[in-house]
């Protein structure tokens, strides 16, 4: 029997095997397009998470606020005695008679956070529990910025990120060892006294450079008008948190260049070219010369 002949065009054609495979441009446009959509996400998710601990920071400075103001209302007006490091009385541990509440060198806070190679006393959490100020707050991660990832000489979490203005009952009064003694400045023993500044223009707590702290001790000279006593940090993108006598609190953005690079040095010049330690002064204390 012969086979009928058929051309090549009327012979049905197989389907060719379905696939559910990439080829190869089809993976690198999806790599390109998840490229790109990291590199506009993230950005966003790191400033939202930044911002998250900028609130958590600002939360923390409020809850020592309301301490420090319920402290002064139940010792008749009193402000939190805060203590230099190199000022007589100044705790060596934590629970020193002659340092806790009620006693003469009781400070709002106790220690030495500095990373200077030291043994680190300020790793436990003591140095805070016995300080003025606990009893109203009740937590001591209320006083570490959620930034702050500083660690002390073995390597341990330091626990502490925030200092107290000197001028709120500095121990020694820091107008005694200003560089110009023709220009008192007013150290504010009591709660009402801040007053004649504003409590609004009144610096409280503030974060300060992980290179400078030490003890709560923050000083600013007004008779030192191009140099900083003590830095102040930057955690939150060139800013850092602070709070005032009435309550309020803000993130300051900083432009002195001095300020950003971080200094060891407890004295330093400030940038001639920023107005930042020009604000910040007038908001530690005031002169009554030049009012």
């Amino acid at each position: 029997m012969r086979t009928p002949k058929t051309d090549g065009l009327s012979q049905k054609r197989q389907p060719s095997r379905p696939t559910n495979a990439f080829t190869l441009i089809e993976l690198l446009v999806v790599v390109i397009i998840i490229a790109l959509l990291a590199a506009l996400l993230l950005p966003v998710l790191a400033g939202a998470k930044s911002k998250g601990q900028g609130i958590k920071c600002l939360s923390n400075l409020h809850q020592l606020s309301i301490a420090w103001v319920s402290y002064a209302q139940d010792n008749n007006d009193r402000i939190a005695q805060n203590m230099e490091c190199y000022a007589t009385g100044f705790a060596t541990d934590p629970l020193v008679a002659d340092c806790q509440p009620g006693q003469p060198y009781a400070s709002w806070v106790l220690g030495d956070v500095s990373n200077d190679g030291n043994a680190c006393p300020e790793t436990s959490p003591d140095w805070i529990i016995h300080g003025l100020l606990y009893p109203y707050v009740g937590n001591p991660g209320c006083y570490k910025c959620p930034r702050d990832a500083k660690m002390g000489a073995k390597n341990v979490p330091t626990i502490r990120s925030y200092s107290m203005n000197c001028w709120m009952d500095g121990v020694p009064n820091w107008d005694s060892d200003s560089l110009a003694k023709n220009l008192p400045m007013v150290d504010f023993a009591k709660l009402t006294a801040i007053n004649v500044m504003s409590t609004a223009m009144a610096l409280v707590f503030i974060e300060e450079n992980p290179y400078t702290i030490n003890d709560g001790y923050w000083v600013q000279d007004l008779a030192a008008p191009t140099e900083w006593m003590d830095c102040p940090a930057s955690y939150h993108i060139n800013a850092c948190s602070m709070n005032f006598a009435d309550g309020h609190g803000q993130i300051r953005k900083w432009t002195d260049k001095n300020v950003l690079y971080g200094t060891n040095d407890p004295i330093f010049p400030a940038d001639p070219t920023s107005g930042d330690l020009a604000w910040v002064q007038p908001r530690c204390t005031y002169a009554p010369q030049s009012q």
